[in-house]
């Protein structure tokens, strides 16, 4: 089935995403209030621990949403490499049941080994950290978190079955509603004194409420559910095997690019917190949250164009491809100056208003920001051969994110360069051969230079501007 991206659906794309990223702005203020540095600190650290454990889905939600549009697409099978090519098909509801429930049994399983790992490991590293922390609090608060994190890693999927048939509206609408009652719930529990227990309850609160959305979401879309009703079908452990076989090919890669996304940003919160202070540290990923922000922002329509991409390399549609790819490249670098412009000018006057001794550097927010933009701006490009079901840049993400690590403990620990330290690791690991090897080949893929995919971004922009003002 055709799956076409239209206004409304960039629309919610950006409410949704910055309502998402613009809870955790909200939020920032009653954390920092409320909360002295150490325990912000130590929130951060959750935060950091809980982006690991997302990492135990080992790329199957990226891998899960792209057999999804190819099942929605019309295919009738899947393929390790590439994808059989069709036109116009209906979608095989057989298959996309045999999918559905392999990537129900393939989530269960990752997110009990991901909680297990919380409790023990993690919570062993908590305690040690926070050994000039009195009281029990904040170890009441990550059992909840732990637990939040397995109910966000295991429903997961239906997020990516929405994605998957091009349901962008809906995902964001039910990130609103989620995120709206996780930022209530915040404001009223700290209010009341509950501490960062209160954090992780709206938390977990945020997760039950985004996973029920999802589910009813995706089953009444187009008559999903109705339609997969109808098959009969038993669940047949032996073809669940054969599919975990031909979607594993590119899911351990996916899953290897996510841990190493993971080592190039969030790693770099946790090494800050064995070398510096929890202050310190606290200093830092406020730092880092703001720029992922702006990055995440600016990234929208990357995000927002991933199903239309896929469907239309299904469709072996090239011109449709570079003007998808042109909304993409432009768009994220017109919104990613137009939203650090708008942080630097608002957004930080504003938390230096409410806590006059914060300590967040300019010079260091520029520069995490211009490592955000490196990393989103390789990302448009690779996003292109993910599209095609090609992991072909597995190999230059792990040596880089490596490198990234090497460079991060050397600079900080050995040669004690502090922040500046972590943050020079992490540009110099990615701009010696990602930030420009994947836009070159892409382009020569596409037969189309830089410059001209640009002339073709800023001239539908335009287009589309004066549509808006007519």
């Amino acid at each position: 089935m055709k799956i076409n991206i239209t206004k409304r659906d960039i629309i919610w794309s950006y409410i949704g995403t910055i309502l998402s990223m613009g809870s955790n702005f909200l939020m920032l203020p009653m954390i920092i209030f409320y909360m002295n540095d150490s325990m912000v600190g130590l929130w951060y650290v959750f935060a950091s621990i809980g982006t690991i454990a997302t990492l135990f889905d080992f790329g199957f939600s990226v891998t899960f949403a792209r057999n999804i549009t190819y099942c929605w697409s019309g295919a009738n099978k899947l393929k390790k490499e590439d994808v059989e090519f069709i036109e116009n098909k209906e979608p095989d509801y057989l298959l996309m049941k045999q999918v559905i429930d392999t990537f129900r049994l393939i989530y269960f399983i990752i997110s009990l080994i991901a909680l297990v790992l919380l409790l023990t490991v993690g919570t062993i590293y908590i305690n040690n950290i926070s050994k000039t922390i009195n009281g029990n609090q904040h170890m009441i608060a990550w059992f909840i978190y732990a637990f939040a994190t397995f109910i966000n890693l295991y429903y997961g999927y239906f997020a990516s079955f929405l994605r998957g048939v091009g349901t962008i509206k809906e995902v964001n609408k039910n990130t609103i509603i989620a995120r709206i009652l996780q930022i209530i719930l915040t404001f009223f529990l700290l209010f009341y004194g509950m501490g960062i227990i209160g954090i992780s309850i709206a938390y977990l609160a945020y997760g039950i409420v985004f996973r029920a959305l999802g589910k009813y979401e995706f089953y009444n879309y187009q008559k999903i559910g109705e339609n997969l009703s109808k098959v009969i079908y038993n669940f047949n452990f032996q073809k669940s095997k054969e599919l975990f076989y031909i979607v594993w090919h590119n899911a351990w890669r996916d899953g290897i690019i996510s841990i190493s996304n993971y080592l190039s940003i969030q790693a770099s919160t946790l090494i800050c917190a064995m070398y510096l202070s929890l202050a310190d540290t606290g200093n830092y990923s406020i730092g880092v949250q703001i720029s992922m922000a702006i990055a995440v922002v600016a990234g929208i329509l990357y995000s927002t164009y991933q199903p239309a991409l896929q469907e239309t390399y299904i469709s072996a549609n090239r011109g449709q491809m570079q003007i998808i790819m042109s909304r993409i490249v432009t768009g994220f670098v017109i919104l990613f100056l137009v939203c650090f412009l708008g942080v630097v000018m608002i957004g930080v006057p504003i938390l230096k208003y409410i806590k006059p001794d914060i300590n967040l550097s300019l010079s260091m927010l520029f520069w995490l920001s211009m490592y955000q933009f490196i990393l989103k701006f390789r990302d448009c490009y690779t996003s292109y051969f993910s599209c095609t079901n090609r992991i072909i840049y597995v190999t230059a993400f792990v040596l880089s994110s490596l490198l990234c690590i090497l460079l991060s403990i050397i600079f900080i620990g050995k040669l004690n360069f502090g922040i500046q330290g972590l943050i020079a690791a992490q540009i110099i690991s990615q701009i010696v051969y990602n930030v420009w090897y994947w836009p070159y080949k892409a382009h020569k893929e596409l037969a189309i230079s830089f410059f001209d995919l640009l002339k073709i971004g800023f001239s539908d922009l335009s287009y589309n501007i004066r549509r808006i003002l007519s």
